[in-house]
């Protein structure tokens, strides 16, 4: 019985895919070449990534599709697949683009 109860439940509740939270999310991503990147996403569309003590601003996301692009001011541009929620970086606008592995994702709040 708990067994057809849940195949109901997930034939009937669609899963949730969403964007990316253009207005306060921090992004924790593991990147080849990079190791730990941090993706700072703030209201307004200013975008911020820091990574072994280097640090780049962005402003402004695109969307086409499936894929959020958010380009950064030394070239980088961070795509992020919706349905998949999967994240690839392309260093400085040359390729290859390099698959990361999303460690964690969460909301940013001010502090005072």
């Amino acid at each position: 019985m708990r067994f057809r109860f849940l195949l109901c439940f997930m034939l009937f509740v669609p899963l949730h895919v969403s964007s990316l939270n253009f207005s306060s999310t921090l992004l924790r991503l593991n990147c080849p070449d990079r190791g730990l990147v941090e993706v700072i996403l703030h209201l307004y569309g200013h975008t911020q990534e820091k990574w072994r003590g280097n640090f780049e601003t962005g402003a402004g996301h695109k969307r086409s599709g499936d894929m959020e692009m958010i380009p950064f001011a030394n070239g980088d541009i961070l795509f992020h697949s919706v349905a998949g929620d999967e994240f690839s970086y392309l260093y400085d606008g040359e390729p290859p683009v390099r698959r990361c592995a999303k460690l964690d994702e969460r909301p940013v709040y001010p502090t005072f």
